[in-house]
């Protein structure tokens, strides 16, 4: 293969990155038409040529798969454990991805004999000292937000009074959640009409977020008489934007809103109501962090590499000139923040010189750093302080200087030496790590204060304060932010559907499905039974009116309420509109994207990616079912290979729409509900699941041991930020069977994660 000449002009990066590709490409495809490889020598004990498989695999494979199957570009092979006739296939069909055809036959028998001799997965071999590595770990938007909000002490999510439905709540502003009143998140708004003593047949929400809909059936949003506040209520999903709106009674007579103010003409010689919505949220699932605006939200998004979900993965926390210049402006915001809650900040007077500028670096410092300042670093800031003309200007140029240093933007996860040569993390790194763990933030004061006084050192004081945090309302926002992306449903408000053939799709409604996963989710860890195989297997989920509506269920009084679900619904998470929608097209359901969630977020099962030749969707068909249009994957062997795996569990959703409405037929015809959760325990195993229902099909993958163990690799790629690698294998093995000794308590896993020898020491 002869080289390409490449533009000098190209960034360093971009020219890397090519080559790296040219190279691999080369390696894993240059003359891979060699598909004769001798007899078999039998000794890998299936048919094909081990000596021959040898020459094949370094000539074809090493370079992407790695010498020793260790994986590199390529999947990893050692300890392939899907059984020869699938190995053999896979590289039949598959292999090289460029060009599939160029090793069949003896060629595929031979590299695959090799796999299988040389390749074995060894034992695990735990010795108790399988630690992660040290690291700086860069804080994600939604961190950077919380950790503001919490350092200027600007207020976010607490436990209010004890309730049981919305109306025992500040009804504007909050909402019933887990028996506590709770501020309601920034993009919930709560529309309130006033009875005065009047009954109507019915009152609804009209306007530019649900197309002016003149009536329910057309997508009005109704309202809930409330008889102890003789109001009418109901409290939606809004994306940010600038609405106008009416109430509608009776479904014929229009009227603005008597308690806003905002208006505009309606064109028609009356006044539209104006509702602005400035999402202020910290991030995915986060509630509103009061009056900071989403300072994050210019900063470049967070790269989550193939099989990770989430957006604090710590090896892709590098600053780039983009995050320079967005942390610039960022700053600036966050210093007229301060200076508008100095008298909170700053008691002491004034820090343009006295003892209450050394007060004031001393104690801001400590937080933003999450940790006690050296006396250089206070001499340093001190001097800045006294450089400043005003009192304002030191504040300010403290706080900025503060906000923009490597010692805030980044959490240290560094460690002091230890005498085997590992690295002990310290009281305040300790400290750092359990309170970004469960509520994504800085430390508390309590939390701080046990870091100050070397208390973390005791792995009981570690546990203690891990169920102190868990205990509070804010974990249960931080375990709402990792459902929603363990799940792939943060952003399913922002999806499109066509409007022909799904009217009744809005983004709000999107925003609501998503409310929904958090709340159920968080329901279940904390104040339902606590066990993981209740999110797959519960007969219930929290709804509101929207919700309702699309689930053919019975509007709740107001709000989200915990409700019983429809039979064919009850499958826990599976059932839920945040998951069928977002595995799903704008114009169809998909039997395929269904089908990988379950595989790759709740079984931990990778099918790689697909060969550049697979083929697309197929083309809509009036007389046919999307199920019938996909069984083209079971008949082509070359697609079979995967979608053997993938179909069958996928056509167990078909009965649901795209936007999760539930149906019976399609283009007149009778969709299935059954298939086939086959190899759930591995892929390979041979093993069948037959189901009739989407209840079984969930109650196949929640008895299964893959699910449990797949759970806890999440949990742990959440935790720590990371990847899996194999010095994690060990740590995932005791924490898992940890896990099914609490008889699958999620509360206990988290827990046991903060116990394990990995969260306070590194190599």
């Amino acid at each position: 293969m002869s080289a390409v000449p490449l533009p000098a002009s190209l960034p360093r990066w971009i020219l890397a990155a090519i080559l790296v590709a040219s190279s691999l490409a080369a390696a894993c495809s240059e003359d891979s038409s060699v598909t004769s490889g001798g007899a078999s020598d039998g000794s890998s004990g299936s048919p094909g040529s081990v000596t021959s498989g040898e020459a094949l695999y370094k000539q074809h494979c090493a370079s992407c798969h790695g010498p020793t199957g260790e994986g590199g570009s390529g999947k990893k092979l050692k300890g392939w454990t899907k059984g020869w006739a699938e190995l053999v296939s896979t590289i039949d069909l598959r292999m090289p991805p460029q060009d599939p055809k160029r090793c069949q036959g003896t060629c595929a028998t031979d590299i695959a004999a090799y796999i299988l001799a040389n390749f074995q997965a060894e034992p695990l071999d735990c010795k108790g000292n399988e630690l992660p590595p040290r690291r700086l770990r860069l804080l994600n938007r939604r961190e950077y937000n919380a950790t503001i909000r919490d350092l200027l002490r600007l207020g976010g999510s607490a436990a209010g009074t004890t309730c049981s439905t919305d109306a025992d709540c500040a009804i504007a502003t909050e909402s019933c959640l887990a028996g506590v009143c709770q501020k309601d998140p920034c993009n919930v708004r709560t529309f309130i009409y006033p009875a005065q003593g009047k009954t109507y047949a019915s009152v609804h929400v009209a306007g530019s977020f649900n197309g002016w809909a003149g009536t329910i059936a057309a997508g009005g949003w109704l309202m809930t008489y409330l008889p102890s506040k003789d109001v009418y209520v109901t409290k939606r999903t809004i994306a940010s934007g600038t609405y106008a709106y009416k109430f509608v009674l009776d479904e014929t007579n229009w009227v603005p809103d008597p308690a806003n103010p905002k208006g505009e003409p309606d064109g028609f010689g009356g006044q539209n109501s104006l509702l602005e919505v400035s999402c202020e949220s910290g991030g995915e699932g986060q509630e509103s962090p009061g009056p900071v605006v989403d300072l994050a939200k210019n900063f470049p998004a967070e790269s989550r590499p193939t099989g990770f979900s989430y957006d604090n993965n710590a090896d892709a926390g590098l600053v780039t000139s983009v995050h320079v210049e967005q942390y610039l402006k960022a700053s600036a915001h966050v210093a007229k923040l301060a200076l508008s809650h100095a008298a909170q900040l700053v008691p002491c007077g004034s820090v343009h010189q006295g003892s209450c500028s050394k007060q004031f670096i001393e104690g801001f410092g400590r937080r933003a750093f999450r940790r006690p300042l050296t006396g250089a670093e206070v001499a340093r800031y001190e001097k800045l302080a006294q450089g400043q003309p005003t009192h304002e200007k030191a504040v300010e140029a403290v706080v900025r200087a503060m906000v923009l240093s490597p010692l805030f933007l980044y959490r240290s996860e560094l460690g002091v030496p230890q005498p085997d040569g590992s690295y002990r993390l310290t009281d305040h790194e300790i400290a750092s790590a359990l309170s970004y763990t469960f509520w994504g933030t800085l430390p508390d004061d309590e939390l701080a204060s046990a870091a100050d006084q070397g208390k973390l050192s005791d792995p009981k004081e570690i546990e203690a304060q891990a169920r102190r945090l868990l205990a509070s309302p804010r974990a249960r926002v931080t375990l709402g932010v990792f459902s929603q992306q363990w799940l792939g449903v943060s952003a399913v408000g922002e999806l499109t559907r066509s409007t022909v053939l799904y009217p009744s799709w809005s983004a709000s409604l999107g925003m609501a499905m998503a409310e929904e996963t958090r709340r159920f989710v968080e329901h279940v860890i904390f104040d339902g039974s606590h066990k993981l195989d209740e999110l797959l297997t519960a007969d219930y989920s929290f709804v509101n009116a929207q919700l309702a509506s699309i689930y053919g269920m019975s509007a709740p009084e107001v709000g989200f309420s915990k409700a019983l679900l429809p039979p064919e619904r009850r499958a826990g998470l599976l059932g839920q509109g945040s998951v069928l929608t977002s595995t799903a097209h704008s114009d169809q359901s998909s039997p395929i994207r269904r089908g990988l969630l379950v595989r790759e977020r709740l079984l931990c099962q990778d099918l790689g990616v697909p060969p550049p030749n697979a083929g697309g969707v197929p083309e809509v068909n009036p007389n046919a079912t999307t199920r019938e249009r996909f069984r083209q994957h079971s008949s082509d062997p070359f697609c079979r290979s995967c979608h053997q795996y993938i179909d069958e569990v996928g056509f167990g959703m078909e009965r649901f729409d795209a936007i999760g409405r539930y149906r019976l037929e399609e283009n007149g015809q009778p969709i299935p509900p059954d298939g086939n959760m086959n190899d759930v325990e591995g892929l390979g195993t041979g093993t069948n699941g037959f189901y009739d229902t989407l209840p079984e099909l969930a109650a196949i993958i929640a008895g299964s041991e893959a699910f449990h163990r797949c759970f806890t690799r999440q949990v742990y790629r959440f935790a720590y930020g990371a990847l899996e690698k194999d010095v994690d294998l060990c740590p995932l093995q005791a924490l898992y069977q940890q896990f099914a000794a609490s008889g699958y308590d999620v509360r206990e896993l988290l827990v046991a994660i903060v116990r394990s020898p990995g969260f306070s020491t590194r190599w």
